[in-house]
C-alpha cells in the first residue's frame, strides 16, 4: 500500500504544503494565505491550513477517505502551551482530522522545520527573518535552544515587520520634522499606490491587523538603503544586530563556542544583502571562528517532510 507523508509549512505570510512518498519523492505542492492563528485569527488560519492540505491532497492522488500515514506541521506562532493547545485543536479538531493518524503527526514551530530543510549536521542554529523572526538551535546531545519568535508585540526583532514598523515611524518623523530627511516616504505612496501621507496612515491602521501586509515594506526600506538613504541603512544595521543577538544566545546556549556549527538562513529578509546580510554575517564571523553559513536551498516545508518521515 503507497505511503503518503504530509508536511506543512503554516507561516505568517503563507502557508505551503508537500505531499511525498515514503522514499521522499515529492508527490505534489500547494499554498494557501497565512497559517499563524495570531496573525489571521484561529477560524482564517483554521481555514487556509485546511484548504492548503485539502487541495495538495487531491493533487497527490490520496483517495477521499484516506490518511497520510505521517504528518509534520510546523507553525509560526507556536511559542506557548497555549499555543500548542490551539493549533491542536484547528488541526484535530477540524475537517483536517480526516486526513491524519494523530499518534504519527508532529506539531512544532516553524524554526525546526526550517532548520531540517538546511542541514543534516548534529550542531546546527537556524534564524528565521521573515514576516516574523525566530531563532532555534540544537546540538549533537540533543539539547534544544530558542530566542526570539515571541511575535510582533513581544518579540521579532529582525523581522520584515520589525524593519517595516521603524521605517513608518521613521517616514512620520521626517514629516513632522523630528527626523531625518529620508526618500522612504515617496517610495511607500508610489509602492501602495497611494496619494498622500493621510492615505498611508489609513492604509497601516486598516483592520484586521495584517503582520505580512506590514512586513512587505522591508524591501523597499531595502531598496532606498541601497539609493543610499542613511535612514534606512541605519533600521537595517541595527535590526542585523537583533538577528546576530539571537544567533549568539543560541550558540551560548548550546555550548557553541569554538565547534564547528552550521547556520540557517530562512526568510525573505536576507534578500537585502548588502545592508542586512552581508552585515550580519561579518558580525558573526568576528564571534564564531568556525561558523559556516548555510543559504536556504530546500522549501522551509521540506523540513516538515524529513521530521515526518523519521517518525516511527
Amino acid at each position: 500500500m503507497e505511503e503518503f507523508i504530509l508536511g506543512v509549512d503554516g507561516g505568517g505570510t503563507k502557508t505551503a504544503v508537500m505531499v511525498a512518498d515514503s522514499l521522499g519523492h515529492v508527490l505534489a505542492e500547494s499554498w494557501c494565505g497565512s497559517g499563524n492563528y495570531k496573525s489571521v485569527g484561529i477560524d482564517k488560519a483554521a481555514k487556509n491550513i485546511y484548504e492548503a492540505v485539502d487541495k495538495a491532497a487531491g493533487l497527490a492522488g490520496l483517495e477521499k477517505g484516506s490518511r497520510f500515514s505521517r504528518a509534520c506541521f510546523g507553525l509560526s506562532g507556536l511559542d506557548t502551551p497555549k499555543d500548542q493547545t490551539v493549533y491542536e485543536q484547528i488541526i484535530f479538531k477540524s475537517p483536517l482530522q480526516e486526513y491524519l493518524n494523530k499518534d504519527k503527526t508532529i506539531i512544532c514551530n516553524d524554526s525546526k522545520i526550517g532548520l531540517y530543510a538546511g542541514t543534516d549536521r548534529p550542531d546546527a542554529i537556524m534564524i528565521i527573518c521573515g514576516t516574523g523572526s525566530n531563532c532555534y538551535g540544537l546540538n549533537r546531545q540533543g539539547q534544544e535552544a530558542r530566542a526570539n519568535g515571541w511575535d510582533f508585540i513581544l518579540g521579532d526583532q529582525g523581522s520584515g515587520f520589525s524593519i517595516a514598523s521603524k521605517a513608518l515611524q521613521a517616514i512620520m518623523k521626517f514629516y513632522d520634522g523630528r527626523g531625518p530627511s529620508t526618500i522612504l516616504l515617496d517610495m511607500v505612496l508610489k509602492q501602495l499606490k497611494l496619494e498622500d501621507i493621510f492615505g498611508l496612515i489609513e492604509w497601516v491602521y486598516a483592520q484586521p491587523l495584517d503582520t505580512g501586509r506590514i512586513a512587505s515594506l522591508a524591501k523597499v526600506v531595502c531598496s532606498a538603503a541601497e539609493k543610499d538613504d542613511y535612514v534606512c541603512r541605519d533600521i537595517l544595521v541595527q535590526e542585523a544586530g537583533e538577528a546576530e543577538l539571537s544567533i549568539a544566545t543560541v550558540a551560548k546556549k548550546l555550548g557553541f563556542d569554538d565547534n564547528v556549527f552550521d547556520l540557517v538562513f530562512v526568510g525573505s529578509v536576507f534578500n537585502c544583502k548588502q545592508y542586512f546580510t552581508s552585515v550580519l554575517q561579518e558580525n558573526l564571523k568576528k564571534k564564531f571562528r568556525n561558523i559556516k553559513f548555510m543559504p536556504l536551498t530546500q522549501k522551509p516545508v521540506w523540513g516538515a517532510i524529513k521530521l515526518a518521515m523519521n517518525l516511527r
